[in-house]
């Protein structure tokens, strides 16, 4: 299952952008959601863009570097751009395609550069596990419900962070922190609560 670069990978992104596109117009439920560091392919960028002129909602969560602008009255109108800066390092990648009601989602190491589809191994796979594949949306909702220290690009390439008026202040990154805390105590619980097995020796 997995997607392997430089063989295989570009055209499986490009596959799965052109079907949203194909969903789209067939009246089908759409929509790509992206979180990468960096958006610079051309061909990536046009398929976006034919994407969102056939009415695909795309919402990229691009860290750093994005040549794709969003808000281009019939080219981008459907795309945002948010970026995410905070203390921690924004690292992941992780790619949501609608399918039709049937959502699928990838994680993985690959940004949406020519160097990474084209000229690097990388590898992204595929989120098959009905639990995991739900903590991963929860993962990309709370990204896009960021009030803190995410920013939009406008339709000029400036950036802006969320008017925080009639909002409640969100910061993705303190809530995975809470999560993460959550999930380690309740390891610990578990540990604890352990019953010990002492471990013989074959000799013995």
């Amino acid at each position: 299952h997995f997607i392997v670069a430089p063989h295989g990978m570009r055209s499986f992104f490009e596959y799965m952008i052109r079907q949203e596109t194909e969903n789209a117009k067939k009246g089908l439920p759409s929509g790509i959601t992206v979180k990468v560091n960096s958006l610079v392919d051309p061909k990536i960028i046009e398929l976006l863009y034919e994407a969102s002129k056939a009415g695909v909602r795309v919402q990229l969560i691009v860290r750093g570097i994005c040549c794709l602008i969003p808000g281009i009255e019939g080219v981008s109108e459907n795309i945002t751009v948010m970026s995410i800066v905070g203390q921690l390092l924004e690292h992941s990648r992780i790619f949501r395609f609608e399918n039709a009601g049937n959502p699928r989602i990838y994680m993985g190491s690959a940004d949406w550069m020519p160097r990474n589809l084209d000229r690097r191994v990388e590898l992204v796979f595929p989120i098959e596990d009905e639990t995991q594949k739900a903590r991963a949306f929860g993962i990309l909702d709370t990204m896009l419900s960021d009030t803190t220290n995410a920013r939009f690009m406008q339709s000029d390439t400036s950036y802006e962070h969320v008017d925080l008026r009639g909002k409640k202040k969100i910061s993705s990154q303190l809530t995975f922190y809470h999560e993460a805390q959550a999930r380690l105590k309740e390891l610990q619980s578990i540990e604890k609560d352990s019953v010990l097995i002492p471990i013989h020796s074959a000799e013995e």
